[in-house]
């Protein structure tokens, strides 16, 4: 459409085989390196150890049984200091990152050893803690002390409650339509993604920062409840893009 007006034509054939081309070479580049290549490795370990066991909703300590170490995409029977890779554990406190809420750091200790968490993911079921051995070595079948680090984990914690905040928020100033279509919740700071048909104003981001930071400012107590999703529907909980 842009070279018409200029008399120039352009073979469609042509490009079109060229960009499958292209297309072809970018999927074999991707399968054999990279993020994708690595990413296979924790399938294989699903297999072999099991999911883990999270935590983290009722402790920020714990102990766990290191059930793997990877380095550079692969399985290693130890990490010696120095050695930057992932252990996975049996069980966890450390949340891996997903619904837009930053992974867990903290330290991983035993005796002699030190491991300080600098992320935590999550590889379908499987809790994947980074970091870099500052003392000792890590070796399969340890057991150890796991420790995340309470403040940040305060932070983000605080974060994720105001998404939820904020929401409501939005939805009260923009109406029922608002959903949450992304967030980012870490412990500096939080990203919330909403789907509205035209730019906020002044005075309705006003609004909705006076509603929002009213909520906060109540102080009120967070007690955690258990109950079926409907009773929760009832009692005024949202559910969100199919939450379970």
């Amino acid at each position: 459409d842009a070279l018409r007006p200029r008399g120039v034509s352009v073979d469609t054939d042509a490009f079109n085989a060229a960009m499958e081309r292209q297309r072809e070479k970018a999927r074999a580049s991707w399968a054999g390196s990279g993020e994708a290549a690595t990413e296979t490795v924790w399938f294989a370990l699903r297999e072999k150890v099991g999911a883990t066991e999270f935590l983290g909703y009722e402790t920020e300590t714990a102990e766990g049984v290191v059930a793997a170490l990877v380095k550079d995409g692969g399985e290693v029977a130890a990490l010696g200091k120095g050695e930057s890779g992932a252990v996975v554990l049996n069980q966890t406190p450390f949340y891996g990152e997903s619904g837009g809420q930053a992974g867990d750091t903290g330290v991983i200790m035993g005796e002699g050893v030190r491991f300080p968490v600098t992320d935590t993911q999550k590889k379908s079921d499987v809790f994947v803690h980074y970091g870099t051995v500052e003392d000792g070595a890590l070796r399969a079948g340890a057991a150890l002390s796991l420790t995340v680090d309470h403040a940040r984990r305060g932070a983000i914690r605080q974060n994720h409650s105001a998404t939820h905040l904020l929401h409501e928020a939005l939805r009260q100033v923009l109406g029922d339509h608002v959903a949450q279509k992304g967030s980012l919740v870490a412990p500096d700071r939080l990203r919330f993604d909403f789907s509205h048909p035209k730019p906020m104003s002044a005075a309705e981001i006003e609004r909705v920062e006076d509603i929002a930071n009213e909520a906060v400012l109540q102080n009120s107590a967070v007690t955690t409840r258990l109950m079926a999703i409907d009773d929760a529907i009832a009692s005024g909980a949202r559910a969100l893009f199919g939450e379970k």
